[in-house]
Protein backbone atom coordinates (compact mmCIF):
# COMPACT_ATOMS: atom_id res chain seq x y z
CA UNK A 1 0.00 0.00 0.00
CA UNK A 2 1.38 3.37 -0.98
CA UNK A 3 1.30 6.15 1.57
CA UNK A 4 1.44 9.88 0.92
CA UNK A 5 4.43 12.06 1.48
CA UNK A 6 4.11 13.98 4.75
CA UNK A 7 5.30 17.58 4.93
CA UNK A 8 5.28 19.19 8.36
CA UNK A 9 4.28 22.82 7.99
CA UNK A 10 5.30 23.99 11.44
CA UNK A 11 8.80 22.57 10.96
CA UNK A 12 9.22 24.59 7.75
CA UNK A 13 8.25 27.69 9.74
CA UNK A 14 10.73 26.80 12.48
CA UNK A 15 13.48 26.40 9.89
CA UNK A 16 12.74 29.86 8.49
CA UNK A 17 12.95 31.32 11.98
CA UNK A 18 16.22 29.52 12.72
CA UNK A 19 17.84 30.61 9.43
CA UNK A 20 16.88 34.26 10.04
CA UNK A 21 18.21 34.13 13.61
CA UNK A 22 21.43 32.39 12.62
CA UNK A 23 22.30 34.59 9.63
CA UNK A 24 20.69 37.83 10.83
CA UNK A 25 19.42 38.27 7.27
CA UNK A 26 16.05 38.17 5.56
CA UNK A 27 15.27 35.21 3.34
CA UNK A 28 14.73 35.02 -0.39
CA UNK A 29 12.93 31.69 -0.67
CA UNK A 30 13.87 29.67 -3.74
CA UNK A 31 10.72 27.89 -4.93
CA UNK A 32 11.90 26.77 -8.37
CA UNK A 33 10.82 23.48 -9.91
CA UNK A 34 7.51 23.45 -8.03
CA UNK A 35 9.29 24.12 -4.72
CA UNK A 36 11.61 21.16 -5.32
CA UNK A 37 8.63 18.95 -6.10
CA UNK A 38 6.81 19.75 -2.84
CA UNK A 39 4.05 21.80 -4.56
CA UNK A 40 4.82 25.49 -4.83
CA UNK A 41 1.19 26.55 -4.34
CA UNK A 42 1.18 24.79 -0.99
CA UNK A 43 4.60 25.99 0.10
CA UNK A 44 4.20 29.70 -0.70
CA UNK A 45 1.40 30.25 1.87
CA UNK A 46 3.41 28.33 4.49
CA UNK A 47 6.49 30.46 3.82
CA UNK A 48 4.46 33.68 3.79
CA UNK A 49 3.03 32.72 7.18
CA UNK A 50 6.65 32.45 8.37
CA UNK A 51 7.20 36.09 7.24
CA UNK A 52 9.01 35.32 3.99
CA UNK A 53 8.13 38.03 1.47
CA UNK A 54 10.69 37.49 -1.31
CA UNK A 55 10.45 34.51 -3.66
CA UNK A 56 12.83 33.23 -6.33
CA UNK A 57 11.91 31.25 -9.45
CA UNK A 58 14.19 29.83 -12.12
CA UNK A 59 11.82 30.52 -15.00
CA UNK A 60 9.30 33.27 -15.64
CA UNK A 61 6.63 30.72 -16.58
CA UNK A 62 6.96 29.24 -13.07
CA UNK A 63 6.14 32.63 -11.59
CA UNK A 64 3.14 33.11 -13.89
CA UNK A 65 1.49 30.03 -12.41
CA UNK A 66 1.71 31.62 -8.95
CA UNK A 67 1.40 35.33 -9.72
CA UNK A 68 -2.02 35.70 -8.07
CA UNK A 69 -0.50 34.51 -4.79
CA UNK A 70 2.41 36.94 -4.96
CA UNK A 71 0.90 40.33 -5.84
CA UNK A 72 2.12 41.81 -2.54
CA UNK A 73 5.47 40.00 -2.51
CA UNK A 74 8.82 40.53 -4.19
CA UNK A 75 9.98 38.07 -6.85
CA UNK A 76 13.25 37.38 -8.67
CA UNK A 77 13.60 35.40 -11.90
CA UNK A 78 17.02 33.73 -12.27
CA UNK A 79 16.96 32.75 -15.94
CA UNK A 80 17.30 35.26 -18.78
CA UNK A 81 13.88 36.34 -20.05
CA UNK A 82 12.69 37.24 -23.55
CA UNK A 83 10.73 40.45 -22.88
CA UNK A 84 9.23 40.56 -26.36
CA UNK A 85 6.60 38.09 -25.11
CA UNK A 86 5.70 40.11 -21.99
CA UNK A 87 3.06 42.78 -22.57
CA UNK A 88 3.02 44.20 -19.03
CA UNK A 89 6.08 43.84 -16.78
CA UNK A 90 4.96 43.23 -13.18
CA UNK A 91 6.53 45.82 -10.89
CA UNK A 92 7.00 43.39 -8.00
CA UNK A 93 9.28 41.21 -10.17
CA UNK A 94 13.01 41.70 -10.73
CA UNK A 95 14.85 40.02 -13.60
CA UNK A 96 18.39 38.67 -13.88
CA UNK A 97 21.03 40.03 -16.22
CA UNK A 98 23.26 37.06 -17.00
CA UNK A 99 25.35 38.49 -19.84
CA UNK A 100 25.92 41.58 -21.93
CA UNK A 101 23.43 40.16 -24.45
CA UNK A 102 20.67 40.49 -21.83
CA UNK A 103 21.61 44.14 -21.29
CA UNK A 104 21.63 44.93 -25.02
CA UNK A 105 18.15 43.40 -25.42
CA UNK A 106 16.82 45.78 -22.76
CA UNK A 107 17.83 48.87 -24.77
CA UNK A 108 14.42 48.96 -26.45
CA UNK A 109 12.33 48.37 -23.35
CA UNK A 110 9.55 50.95 -22.79
CA UNK A 111 8.39 49.87 -19.33
CA UNK A 112 10.01 50.29 -15.94
CA UNK A 113 11.97 47.25 -14.84
CA UNK A 114 14.20 46.16 -11.94
CA UNK A 115 17.23 43.97 -12.62
CA UNK A 116 19.77 41.98 -10.63
CA UNK A 117 23.22 41.20 -12.03
CA UNK A 118 24.19 37.53 -11.72
CA UNK A 119 27.96 37.09 -11.35
CA UNK A 120 29.71 33.83 -12.19
CA UNK A 121 32.40 33.51 -9.52
CA UNK A 122 33.29 29.89 -10.14
CA UNK A 123 30.19 27.85 -10.86
CA UNK A 124 30.95 28.25 -14.56
CA UNK A 125 27.35 27.90 -15.57
CA UNK A 126 25.63 31.20 -16.34
CA UNK A 127 26.35 34.74 -15.24
CA UNK A 128 28.66 37.70 -15.90
CA UNK A 129 32.20 36.38 -16.13
CA UNK A 130 34.45 39.43 -15.77
CA UNK A 131 34.70 42.88 -14.24
CA UNK A 132 35.09 44.33 -17.72
CA UNK A 133 31.82 42.73 -18.88
CA UNK A 134 30.06 43.96 -15.73
CA UNK A 135 31.25 47.54 -16.32
CA UNK A 136 29.94 47.50 -19.88
CA UNK A 137 26.58 46.11 -18.71
CA UNK A 138 26.22 48.75 -15.99
CA UNK A 139 27.10 51.47 -18.49
CA UNK A 140 24.36 50.26 -20.85
CA UNK A 141 21.72 49.93 -18.14
CA UNK A 142 22.43 53.20 -16.32
CA UNK A 143 21.79 55.16 -19.51
CA UNK A 144 18.21 53.83 -19.66
CA UNK A 145 15.75 55.72 -17.45
CA UNK A 146 13.33 52.77 -17.26
CA UNK A 147 15.92 50.34 -15.89
CA UNK A 148 16.80 50.19 -12.20
CA UNK A 149 19.86 48.15 -11.22
CA UNK A 150 18.48 46.94 -7.92
CA UNK A 151 20.59 43.93 -6.97
CA UNK A 152 23.59 41.72 -7.52
CA UNK A 153 24.20 38.08 -6.66
CA UNK A 154 26.26 34.99 -7.28
CA UNK A 155 25.88 31.26 -6.75
CA UNK A 156 28.69 29.65 -4.77
CA UNK A 157 29.47 26.19 -6.11
CA UNK A 158 31.37 25.01 -3.05
CA UNK A 159 30.15 22.08 -1.01
CA UNK A 160 28.99 22.68 2.55
CA UNK A 161 32.32 21.37 3.93
CA UNK A 162 34.64 23.08 1.39
CA UNK A 163 36.34 26.39 2.24
CA UNK A 164 39.33 27.27 0.00
CA UNK A 165 37.45 27.58 -3.27
CA UNK A 166 34.60 29.29 -1.44
CA UNK A 167 36.94 31.95 -0.08
CA UNK A 168 38.26 32.53 -3.60
CA UNK A 169 34.69 32.99 -4.89
CA UNK A 170 33.86 35.43 -2.06
CA UNK A 171 36.99 37.48 -2.80
CA UNK A 172 36.06 37.64 -6.47
CA UNK A 173 32.44 38.60 -5.78
CA UNK A 174 33.40 41.47 -3.47
CA UNK A 175 35.21 43.17 -6.36
CA UNK A 176 31.90 43.51 -8.21
CA UNK A 177 30.17 45.13 -5.23
CA UNK A 178 32.31 48.27 -5.76
CA UNK A 179 31.01 48.86 -9.29
CA UNK A 180 27.61 50.22 -8.35
CA UNK A 181 25.29 51.02 -5.44
CA UNK A 182 23.18 47.88 -5.02
CA UNK A 183 20.23 47.94 -2.62
CA UNK A 184 19.91 44.14 -2.58
CA UNK A 185 22.92 41.83 -2.34
CA UNK A 186 22.48 38.07 -2.02
CA UNK A 187 25.15 35.42 -2.36
CA UNK A 188 24.82 32.81 0.37
CA UNK A 189 22.54 29.85 -0.32
CA UNK A 190 21.78 26.66 1.63
CA UNK A 191 25.30 25.20 1.63
CA UNK A 192 26.99 28.43 2.70
CA UNK A 193 24.65 29.74 5.41
CA UNK A 194 27.22 28.87 8.09
CA UNK A 195 30.05 30.70 6.28
CA UNK A 196 30.78 34.40 5.88
CA UNK A 197 27.50 36.09 4.91
CA UNK A 198 27.77 38.48 1.97
CA UNK A 199 24.98 41.02 1.52
CA UNK A 200 21.65 41.78 3.18
CA UNK A 201 19.68 38.70 2.05
CA UNK A 202 20.28 34.95 1.99
CA UNK A 203 18.84 33.00 -0.93
CA UNK A 204 17.59 29.72 0.52
CA UNK A 205 16.00 26.65 -1.04
CA UNK A 206 16.67 23.18 0.34
CA UNK A 207 17.49 24.42 3.86
CA UNK A 208 13.87 25.54 4.22
CA UNK A 209 13.03 21.84 4.39
CA UNK A 210 16.00 20.86 6.58
CA UNK A 211 18.41 19.41 4.01
CA UNK A 212 22.04 20.03 3.01
CA UNK A 213 22.88 22.28 5.96
CA UNK A 214 24.28 20.34 8.94
CA UNK A 215 25.58 23.33 10.90
CA UNK A 216 22.23 24.99 11.65
CA UNK A 217 20.59 21.84 13.08
CA UNK A 218 17.46 22.32 11.02
CA UNK A 219 14.35 20.15 11.11
CA UNK A 220 13.85 17.62 8.34
CA UNK A 221 10.33 18.37 7.22
CA UNK A 222 9.57 15.51 4.82
CA UNK A 223 8.77 11.90 5.61
CA UNK A 224 7.50 9.00 3.55
CA UNK A 225 6.01 6.06 5.45
CA UNK A 226 4.75 2.81 4.05
CA UNK A 227 3.60 -0.70 4.93
CA UNK A 228 5.57 -3.64 3.47
CA UNK A 229 3.80 -5.39 0.62
CA UNK A 230 5.52 -8.74 1.22
CA UNK A 231 7.58 -10.47 3.91
CA UNK A 232 9.21 -13.90 3.65
CA UNK A 233 12.24 -15.90 4.69
CA UNK A 234 15.07 -16.87 2.31
CA UNK A 235 17.72 -19.53 2.68
CA UNK A 236 21.47 -19.08 2.29
CA UNK A 237 21.33 -20.36 -1.30
CA UNK A 238 18.70 -17.83 -2.40
CA UNK A 239 19.51 -14.64 -4.26
CA UNK A 240 17.75 -11.29 -4.09
CA UNK A 241 16.42 -9.17 -6.96
CA UNK A 242 18.07 -8.45 -10.33
CA UNK A 243 21.50 -8.15 -8.78
CA UNK A 244 21.13 -11.74 -7.54
CA UNK A 245 22.63 -10.70 -4.23
CA UNK A 246 23.20 -13.35 -1.58
CA UNK A 247 22.05 -12.20 1.86
CA UNK A 248 22.29 -15.47 3.78
CA UNK A 249 19.45 -16.98 5.74
CA UNK A 250 17.30 -13.95 6.51
CA UNK A 251 13.87 -12.41 6.70
CA UNK A 252 13.22 -10.26 3.64
CA UNK A 253 10.71 -7.45 3.32
CA UNK A 254 9.55 -5.83 0.11
CA UNK A 255 8.51 -2.19 -0.20
CA UNK A 256 5.97 -1.02 -2.83
CA UNK A 257 8.45 1.56 -4.16
CA UNK A 258 11.06 1.45 -6.88
CA UNK A 259 13.09 3.65 -9.18
CA UNK A 260 9.97 4.54 -11.20
CA UNK A 261 8.44 6.10 -8.08
CA UNK A 262 11.36 8.23 -6.89
CA UNK A 263 15.15 8.42 -6.82
CA UNK A 264 16.44 5.74 -4.44
CA UNK A 265 20.10 6.09 -5.40
CA UNK A 266 22.24 6.39 -2.31
CA UNK A 267 19.50 5.40 0.15
CA UNK A 268 20.98 2.47 2.05
CA UNK A 269 18.52 1.91 4.90
CA UNK A 270 14.91 2.22 5.97
CA UNK A 271 13.68 2.75 9.51
CA UNK A 272 11.05 1.47 11.92
CA UNK A 273 10.69 2.40 15.58
CA UNK A 274 14.22 3.75 15.70
CA UNK A 275 15.76 0.62 14.15
CA UNK A 276 17.71 0.59 10.91
CA UNK A 277 17.08 -2.04 8.22
CA UNK A 278 19.48 -2.29 5.23
CA UNK A 279 18.19 -2.18 1.67
CA UNK A 280 19.54 -5.09 -0.39
CA UNK A 281 19.59 -6.13 -4.02
CA UNK A 282 19.07 -3.92 -7.03
CA UNK A 283 15.80 -2.04 -6.67
CA UNK A 284 13.12 -2.84 -9.23
CA UNK A 285 10.80 -0.49 -11.06
CA UNK A 286 8.18 -0.62 -8.29
CA UNK A 287 9.72 -2.78 -5.55
CA UNK A 288 12.66 -2.57 -3.17
CA UNK A 289 14.03 -5.32 -0.89
CA UNK A 290 15.30 -4.93 2.66
CA UNK A 291 16.52 -7.25 5.39
CA UNK A 292 13.78 -7.33 7.98
CA UNK A 293 13.51 -8.98 11.40
CA UNK A 294 10.90 -10.84 13.39
CA UNK A 295 9.76 -7.43 14.69
CA UNK A 296 8.53 -6.46 11.21
CA UNK A 297 5.08 -7.54 10.08
CA UNK A 298 2.47 -6.41 7.59
CA UNK A 299 1.28 -3.66 9.95
CA UNK A 300 4.75 -2.23 10.54
CA UNK A 301 5.19 1.37 9.47
CA UNK A 302 8.47 1.84 7.67
CA UNK A 303 10.08 5.21 7.01
CA UNK A 304 11.94 5.62 3.74
CA UNK A 305 13.90 8.63 5.01
CA UNK A 306 15.58 9.27 8.34
CA UNK A 307 13.35 11.98 9.72
CA UNK A 308 12.14 13.55 12.92
CA UNK A 309 8.59 13.09 11.73
CA UNK A 310 6.01 10.36 12.07
CA UNK A 311 7.06 7.22 13.97
CA UNK A 312 10.78 7.56 13.41
CA UNK A 313 13.15 9.63 15.50
CA UNK A 314 16.72 9.27 14.32
CA UNK A 315 19.83 11.33 13.71
CA UNK A 316 20.98 8.89 11.05
CA UNK A 317 20.92 11.48 8.28
CA UNK A 318 23.38 11.33 5.39
CA UNK A 319 24.33 14.87 4.31
CA UNK A 320 26.25 13.48 1.35
CA UNK A 321 23.09 12.17 -0.28
CA UNK A 322 21.78 14.34 -3.10
CA UNK A 323 18.51 15.39 -1.49
CA UNK A 324 17.87 17.72 -4.43
CA UNK A 325 17.47 14.66 -6.66
CA UNK A 326 15.52 12.71 -4.05
CA UNK A 327 12.96 15.38 -3.17
CA UNK A 328 12.40 16.59 -6.73
CA UNK A 329 11.82 12.99 -7.79
CA UNK A 330 8.88 12.85 -5.35
CA UNK A 331 6.88 15.40 -7.34
CA UNK A 332 4.24 12.88 -8.44
CA UNK A 333 3.76 11.32 -5.02
CA UNK A 334 0.51 12.09 -3.15
CA UNK A 335 1.22 14.59 -0.37
CA UNK A 336 -0.26 15.42 3.00
CA UNK A 337 0.47 18.75 4.69
CA UNK A 338 0.09 18.65 8.46
CA UNK A 339 0.90 20.97 11.33
CA UNK A 340 2.13 18.41 13.84
CA UNK A 341 5.13 16.14 13.46
CA UNK A 342 4.11 13.59 16.10
CA UNK A 343 0.86 12.23 14.71
CA UNK A 344 0.13 8.55 15.25
CA UNK A 345 -0.43 7.00 11.82
CA UNK A 346 -3.14 4.48 12.83
CA UNK A 347 -5.17 7.40 14.26
CA UNK A 348 -5.11 9.17 10.89
CA UNK A 349 -5.63 6.19 8.61
CA UNK A 350 -8.26 3.66 9.73
CA UNK A 351 -7.20 0.19 8.63
CA UNK A 352 -9.16 -2.96 9.32
CA UNK A 353 -7.57 -6.12 10.65
CA UNK A 354 -6.16 -7.45 13.87
CA UNK A 355 -3.52 -5.32 15.50
CA UNK A 356 -1.91 -8.52 16.79
CA UNK A 357 -1.30 -9.96 13.34
CA UNK A 358 2.00 -11.84 13.19
CA UNK A 359 4.13 -12.46 10.17
CA UNK A 360 3.89 -15.88 8.61
CA UNK A 361 7.01 -16.73 6.66
CA UNK A 362 6.91 -18.66 3.42
CA UNK A 363 9.87 -20.92 2.70
CA UNK A 364 10.75 -21.25 -0.92
CA UNK A 365 10.68 -24.73 -2.37
CA UNK A 366 13.87 -26.31 -3.65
Amino acid sequence: MRMPLFIYEELVEKNVEKIIQYTNRQIMAVVKNDAYGLNVKKMIPILKKASVNFFVFEKYCEYLECQDMLKKNRVLILESVDFSHIQIIPQNVAFSINSIIDAIKLKTITQKIKVHLQIDTGMNRIGIRSIDEAKKIINILEKHENIKIEGIYTHFSSDVFESKYYERQVKDFKKYLKLCSFSIIHANATKSLHKEIIGNYVRVGMALYGYHQPYLKLHRTVSLNVLPCHIFRVQAKDRISYAQQKVGSNIIGVLPFGYADFDLDGIKNIYANGQKYPIVGKNCMHHTHFIASDKINYLSWLSIFPTNGIIVTTNDYNYNLNWYHILTSLDKMPKNYIRRSNYDLPSIFKYHGEKSLRTKFRKRSD
